[in-house]
């Protein structure tokens, strides 16, 4: 799939998650705050205003509050995701990352989605689908029906945000056009945004002041990784879901002065040397598969780690993204073990993609062509649709730790014990692939792959 292709995707997504938003403005009640209630400070262009649930008093419009967060806190469920779910997290994942990223890699450029933030912005919005509209979303997100799909983020959500040793931010929010005439929001539709994905949500007049606040959300909720996920908005764009998730974890093993190596050598996807800082260490989590060895860093807490992954000499990067699926990503952190020796280049980058073509491929056709919305919203200028799914990714790994952020619009728019054994070594010194996976099941927040340490 050409990367015009996932770029398609990403940007009907986002319309959804955008058109989504846009209809929670209208939850059949009249009382609003007229503030722009979120986490940081409040941009003095903004005109959008918080939607309030039917239960919630409506404030006092004489002292609008203008600071602090209204993002819903999600409770934890009593029940963890099965094995079943994480089977079909990761297909969902590696075909995902395979279909946004194969024409990059083969470009010799470097590429990394989250499935994680993917998922949680479309999973919002399948909630607004029906019938064989919503039948395409479930499949395309893994087989997982809504239901279960909503419990699972909802523990994900809360086990991200809950984290004690490393530092996770997953924040979603709705966006709706105010203009009552046009877009009316289903009140279930957003009682399900709020309680299992924690979703806020504006009414907003969908002008150059809205498309400032929505990016100025990401930035906050993203710690300034990703400071934009829009540029415009269009006239037929009703509704916003917007995901953003920020991760920053420390090694639990740090580097010491003597396992930094400045003015090493990594060989690009070009055969070209580059000169990079280097760090060498000792790790205890070997991955050893056929074509392919490789490594897991832990982060603090042994519950997330880094895992990188080289293909044997002589294949290309691209070729071997492109055979991994979800059995072999769970593979990977279920077999680790042993000891080996390896080096990580020092390397930051970002990545963005519109995902519209590659989520059509992947079978969620009628969402983008006409398909039932009417969970989500009732839409006076016709049926809602997604327009575009944008997604844009940033890491930066160095000898302290790494930082990872990601976010995904949706926007829909109205349309008619061990052994002694030999060393091993790893050395991450020519084109690598890589996930931020959480060491609990498996399963891979991040995924990406590095062609040159020099990608400006």
């Amino acid at each position: 799939m050409k990367n015009t292709n996932l770029n398609k995707i990403v940007c009907a997504a986002v319309a959804g998650i955008m058109l989504a938003l846009t209809a929670c403005g209208e939850v059949n009640s009249d009382r609003y705050a007229h503030d722009w209630d979120y986490m940081g400070s409040r941009p003095s262009s903004s005109t959008a205003e918080t939607v309030l649930t039917p239960d919630e008093p409506a404030p006092d419009e004489s002292t609008p509050d203008i600071g602090g967060s209204s993002k819903a806190v999600v409770a934890e469920p009593d029940t963890k995701p099965d094995d079943e779910f994480y089977e079909a997290y990761n297909n969902y994942a590696a075909e995902l990352f395979i279909k946004t990223c194969d024409d990059d890699l083969r470009d010799g450029k470097n590429a990394m989605i989250s499935p994680e933030s993917v998922m949680m912005a479309l999973g919002m919005t399948a909630n607004g689908a029906k019938g064989e509209t919503l039948t395409q979303m479930e499949e395309t997100l893994g087989g997982t029906p809504i239901d279960k799909l909503n419990t699972a983020m909802q523990y994900r959500m809360a086990r991200f945000n809950n984290a004690s040793d490393v530092s996770f931010n997953v924040a979603n929010s709705v966006w709706v056009r105010d203009d009552a005439d046009r877009i009316k929001m289903s009140e279930d539709f957003c009682n399900k945004a709020r309680d299992f994905y924690g979703a806020e949500s504006f009414l907003a007049p969908f002008d150059t002041s809205t498309v400032a606040d929505i990016n100025n959300w990401v930035s906050e909720q993203t710690k300034q990784m990703i400071p934009s996920i829009i540029d415009q908005i269009p006239d037929d764009a009703m509704v916003y879901l917007v995901n953003a998730i920020a991760f920053e974890g420390k090694w639990a093993e740090g580097y010491k002065d003597y396992q930094i190596q400045a003015d090493d050598i990594f060989t690009n996807s070009k055969g070209e040397e580059e000169r990079v800082d280097m760090l060498y260490s000792e790790e205890g989590y070997y991955i050893a598969e056929d074509g392919v060895t490789g490594f897991i860093k832990p982060y603090m807490g042994y519950e997330y780690g880094f895992m990188a992954l080289l293909p044997e000499e002589g294949t290309d990067l691209a070729d071997f993204t492109a055979s991994l699926d979800g059995e072999k990503l769970r593979k990977f952190t279920s077999d680790a073990g042993g000891d080996v020796n390896v080096c990580i280049p020092e390397f930051t980058f970002d990545y963005d993609n519109e995902l519209s073509e590659e989520l059509q491929s992947m079978g969620m056709v009628l969402p983008f062509e006409g398909g039932d919305f009417s969970g989500m919203a009732d839409c006076a200028d016709g049926n809602l649709e997604i327009n575009r799914v944008l997604h844009k990714t940033h890491i930066e790994l160095d000898r302290e730790g790494t930082k990872a952020a990601a976010a995904t619009s949706v926007e829909m728019k109205c349309e008619a014990a061990r052994e002694t054994e030999e060393p091993k070594y790893v050395y991450l010194n020519r084109p690598f692939a890589f996930a931020i996976v959480d060491l609990e099941n498996g399963s891979p927040i991040f995924i990406g792959a590095v062609n040159t340490i020099h990608n400006s």
